[in-house]
């Protein structure tokens, strides 16, 4: 049976200003009928609370929000963002925003490395990995998370998507020099686990397979914004 075509995918970082919630509000009311034409799904809504990194030193603000979203293609997102009704609710949106930054592409298939969570959803804690590799060191991210399938089986942590990154907006403000190749949308079943996690010994063995290839790996902590 043929696989369904992979999902143009965007991942969004808002710095909001006051007003950025309730104009947020709004527009997601009033956008609701271009969602279901032009097939755009939310995929995850984050509040952001903190930063770290694992390679290099996240210089970056924190946003107050993330969100993942897709479209069925590429066209369909072109469609989409050249509506006309689309172009005047986002200017009213963008009132709201300090910054937004945009990254766009493909949805790599992870599925032989994602697992489904456990508990409350409440109970999560959410990071979002915006990674730079050396050159050909993508492998290396790869062989650690098929070889730390233990791990995080131990400690309750799942890799739920990643997305290559094709392109890199900044449709309000400064972008801060914002360019991943990729970017990891990963969580913990319970923020408790954390500080288990990382210190794991096997997480030490495993770690190397992962960092030698990465130019930097910066990330976000959050959690779900739920309906």
């Amino acid at each position: 049976m043929d696989m369904p075509a992979p999902r143009f995918t965007i991942t969004m970082l808002m710095w909001l200003k006051p007003e950025g919630p309730d104009a947020l509000a709004t527009f997601r009311q009033q956008a609701a009928p271009l969602f279901e034409t032009y097939g755009l799904r939310v995929e995850r809504l984050l509040k952001i609370s903190g930063k770290g990194q694992i390679v290099g030193d996240n210089r970056m603000d924190v946003p107050q929000l993330a969100q993942v979203i897709s479209f069925p293609s590429a066209a369909q997102f072109k469609a989409y963002v050249s509506d006309p009704q689309y172009v005047a609710l986002a200017q009213q949106r963008d009132l709201g925003l300090h910054r937004m930054v945009v990254m766009a592409g493909t949805a790599l298939d992870v599925s032989a490395i994602s697992t489904p969570g456990q508990g409350a959803l409440e109970d999560r804690l959410y990071g979002l990995g915006l990674v730079r590799f050396k050159p050909g060191g993508a492998n290396g991210l790869d062989t650690f998370n098929l070889r730390a399938q233990a791990l995080f089986a131990r400690h309750g942590m799942h890799l739920e998507s990643m997305l290559e990154v094709k392109q890199t907006l900044t449709p309000v403000g400064d972008a801060q020099g914002v360019e991943p190749q990729c970017i990891v949308v990963f969580f913990l079943d319970n923020a408790a686990a954390m500080k288990a996690y990382a210190t794991d010994p096997e997480y030490a063995a495993l770690a190397p397979l992962r960092d030698t290839g990465l130019e930097s790996y910066d990330f976000f902590i959050g959690r779900l914004v739920l309906p």
